[in-house]
């Protein structure tokens, strides 16, 4: 059947899923913060930038202009 493969873990597709609130993470973005997976939402609560940054999602093939 078919797989997605994600930081050489394997995922039923219906088992693809962030781990808080269950959004089904296939053809989306998807994050791993400490082995677990999350959605942008989610991933973006965890993680907490230094004072005066925002936390942004680069995306693969984003054209990126640092400033």
């Amino acid at each position: 059947g078919t797989i997605v493969k994600a930081r050489d873990k394997l995922y039923h597709p219906e088992c693809f899923m962030c781990d808080d609130c269950g959004l089904n993470l296939k053809q989306r973005g998807y994050f791993f913060i400490e082995e677990q997976l999350y959605c942008e939402t989610h991933a973006k609560e965890r993680v907490k930038p230094p004072e005066g940054y925002d936390v942004v999602a680069v995306y693969p093939n984003a054209k990126v202009e640092l400033v």
